[in-house]
């Protein structure tokens, strides 16, 4: 099967820096402008160190009964972030976010920078793809069964 590279989005990675003190208000403009449903939040090295998604936002905001602006990303993300190589294959991705109970992957290059994120949608797409291919390669098999 594929490697991660080759289906992740092809979007540019979304990150915030945490040095900067970012809210979760921060996070969910970055989503909009973005139309994304999750931030990488990196150090000053730019290592990925951990991700925000709507639902953090959603489940913490409301557990804290706090504005979104009033909440740093920093009390809200998801650590430690758990990467996979872009390198990777897809089936090795979805039992790392299965065994991790995780809809997205965050997607490292060899050097380790930031390449990407993987999500549960983008290899839902590349199975969807295959059964397609496969349904029209043997379909006309459907036909000989049903004589």
């Amino acid at each position: 099967m594929s490697a991660v590279s080759e289906i992740m989005s092809p979007r540019d990675v979304i990150a915030l820096k945490v040095a900067s003190t970012p809210s979760a208000l921060d996070a969910i403009k970055l989503m909009i402008k973005n139309k994304i449903g999750s931030v990488v939040v990196v150090d000053i090295d730019k290592k990925p160190i951990g991700i925000v998604t709507e639902r953090d936002i959603l489940k913490k905001a409301a557990a804290l009964s706090k504005s979104p602006s009033d909440i740093a990303v920093q009390d809200i993300m998801s650590f430690p972030v758990v990467t996979i190589k872009a390198y990777d294959s897809i089936e090795t991705a979805a039992a790392v976010m299965a065994k991790n109970k995780i809809k997205r992957l965050i997607v490292l290059e060899q050097d380790g920078s930031l390449a990407g994120v993987l999500s549960i949608t983008d290899i839902a797409r590349k199975l969807a793809k295959i059964l397609a291919a496969e349904y029209s390669r043997y379909g006309y098999l459907k036909a000989v069964l049903d004589i």
